[in-house]
């Protein structure tokens, strides 16, 4: 786990080379029903096509204590994005999925939108930094162990 631990560290830090340029939390009524979306701008400066980007977003206004929503998504990027290419996405989330608790009446709400794991050509895992909650939970509890 302590070496997982410092490969996630390491790979978040090279993570940061694939950069969130843009993030925006709208309500889209365009259609039927009113929905969430997610605008993104990313650029690659990695030294890799990108096949698959994953995120964590945030949703909070500032100055309050408790997001509004804090959730994971990803997206599969048709054609892939070499080095040095940007793009601009309109992701739509599962509208019953957290995202749909966001509120429709604020204009004060800011998305902040973390990479968290990149897949290159054939879906190879680049760089992960997912130390999950229950990872980080086993460590304390080994550590806590050893100590006694």
């Amino acid at each position: 786990l302590k070496k997982k631990e410092a490969a996630c560290k390491e790979a978040a830090q090279k993570l940061k080379s694939f950069k969130v340029t843009k993030s925006k939390f709208v309500w889209d009524d365009s259609s039927y029903t009113t929905k969430p979306l997610l605008e993104i701008s990313v650029k690659n400066e990695t030294a890799f096509p990108i096949s698959r980007a994953y995120f964590h977003g945030t949703l909070a206004t500032p100055g309050r204590s408790i997001p509004w929503v804090s959730d994971t998504f990803n997206y599969e990027i048709a054609g892939g994005l070499e080095p040095g290419e940007s793009a601009s996405w309109n992701l739509a989330p599962n509208m019953f999925g957290e995202w749909s608790n966001a509120p429709k009446n604020r204009t004060d709400m800011v998305l902040t939108v973390e990479v968290t794991k990149l897949d290159g050509p054939n879906s190879a895992t680049i760089w992960d930094a997912d130390f999950s909650e229950s990872d980080k939970d086993r460590l304390k509890s080994l550590k806590k162990m050893i100590a006694e």
